[in-house]
């Protein structure tokens, strides 16, 4: 029997073939529309989250630089108590001995700090009988019989945020790098504030300088103690950072970074704000910048662990016509952390200190005895 339907007169066997369209089995997905503003936010959500990420990681990189400067200030606190005296860095190399070798020259004022940083493998492995470079030069070949010790990278002289390069125009051992500077004060010519200071003027800072074959008036000696801080230990800088040169030819050197391109500074003796006006008028030489950082055991001037109070941080650096046989390398201190640089005190403790600060507030915490025993804030 043919049933058939009594509102249209379909048989149930026709019924049965019309499909029946349900609502779940509409087609989905979105219009070009909606996909554009689903990407739209999306970009706005990362371009909201990402300087968060990145201004974490680097608080935790200058968290960890912060403490690098710590350790190495608790070292040298350590090395003065057993030794009575500071780290010297040797800026040249050795004299002479009656057996016609030399002494020991050229080493950094981290070399001997080794021993307190739980480094004596390395510290072991220097002949510090002999120049650490070759000849009477500093630059360190492969066959030197430092070549290794001065080739290994110690993870507590770096900061996190910066990264070194080749540095095989410090010889063919490509020695490792340093971002860390010791305060050796203010350069011989400055005459203090206003000229109260004799000039040449006697080291200052707090790691001393020392050129073995030929002693420098103005070093003093290298025998720094701490009762030889007569502003005190809590007012005077002992270590800081400087950011690490990486160019390898000329052109990259004088096109780098401007804090690293150093600026010739008329030899004269001069008060601080003088030789510091110096700077903006003067030019680049690239073999003067060519070599900062590049080795953290070469007390060599040029790319020895120090620098001096004179230009604010993340200026300009500078130098005189004798700074590689005298010392007188106005390297400013400068880093990539957003602001300023680490700065640690002869006290053992650590600042963050601001680009802006006053040029007075930074001469004073240069000198150990300018009797001007300015108080950084915490």
């Amino acid at each position: 029997m043919d049933r058939r339907c009594g509102n249209c007169g379909m048989s149930a066997k026709q019924l049965r073939l019309v499909p029946v369209r349900s609502a779940s089995a509409v087609p989905g997905g979105f219009t070009l529309v909606e996909l554009l503003v689903v990407i739209a936010i999306i970009g706005v959500l990362m371009g909201l989250l990402l300087p968060a990420v990145q201004m974490a990681r680097e608080a935790a990189r200058r968290m960890t630089c912060n403490n690098h400067q710590r350790q190495l200030a608790l070292a040298v606190l350590n090395y003065e108590s057993a030794r009575q005296k500071f780290p010297v860095n040797q800026i040249g190399p050795g004299a002479p001995r009656p057996d016609g070798l030399r002494q020991a020259g050229f080493y950094s004022w981290l070399v001997p700090l080794l021993p307190f940083l739980e480094q004596e493998n390395v510290y072991d492995r220097f002949d510090r009988t002999i120049n650490n470079g070759d000849g009477n030069g500093f630059a360190i070949s492969a066959s030197h019989p430092n070549a290794l010790a001065a080739s290994t990278a110690i993870p507590i002289f770096l900061c996190p945020s910066d990264t070194p390069g080749d540095n095989t125009l410090m010889g063919s051992c490509n020695p490792a790098s340093s971002s860390y500077a010791g305060n050796a004060g203010w350069p011989s010519h400055a005459t203090g504030f206003e000229g109260e200071r004799r000039a040449p003027g006697r080291h200052n800072g707090a790691i001393p300088l020392l050129r073995p074959a030929s002693p420098v008036a103005w070093h003093g000696g290298s025998q720094v103690r701490i009762k030889d801080f007569l502003d005190g230990t809590s007012n005077t800088a002992l270590i800081s950072e400087r950011l690490i040169q990486t160019g390898t030819n000329l052109a990259a050197i004088r096109n780098g970074d401007r804090r690293l391109r150093s600026m010739h500074i008329v030899e004269r003796d001069q008060n601080l704000p003088q030789i510091m006006a110096q700077f903006a008028g003067s030019h680049v030489d690239a073999f003067e910048s060519a070599f900062v950082g590049r080795s953290w055991s070469s007390g060599y001037t040029l790319a020895a662990p120090t620098y001096m109070h004179v230009n604010t941080p993340n200026t300009l650096t500078g130098h005189y016509g004798s700074s590689g046989s005298q010392g007188n390398y106005l390297i400013v201190t400068s880093s990539r952390h957003p602001g300023g640089v680490n700065l640690t005190l002869a006290d053992g403790s650590t600042r963050f200190v601001a680009d802006d600060i006053e040029a007075t507030v930074w001469w004073a915490v240069g000198g150990r005895d300018d009797r001007r025993p300015e108080t950084l804030s915490q």
